[in-house]
């Protein structure tokens, strides 16, 4: 088991991963469709999106959760 101290990190990890995986998937698809290229294309994708988008989740977060919970309520 990992150490709970790094669970912000892990978590941004899973969800920068699966967004990077379905957004490359389509764009892959969208242009690499008929050719066969079409999986290494999306991979190679993936793994340079992952590469940009972790570093930015990790920056990212904790302004979009204060922004959150600033304009959010409970009732």
């Amino acid at each position: 088991m990992i150490d709970k101290k790094y669970f912000h990190y892990l978590f941004v990890a899973f969800m920068t991963l699966g967004m990077t995986l379905v957004m490359s998937f389509v764009t892959a698809f969208t242009s690499e469709s008929t050719t066969g290229q079409f999986i290494s294309t999306w991979l190679s994708n993936s793994a340079l999106g992952f590469i940009i988008a972790f570093p930015t989740a990790l920056v990212v977060t904790p302004y979009a959760r204060i922004a959150t919970e600033k304009l959010t309520a409970e009732y």
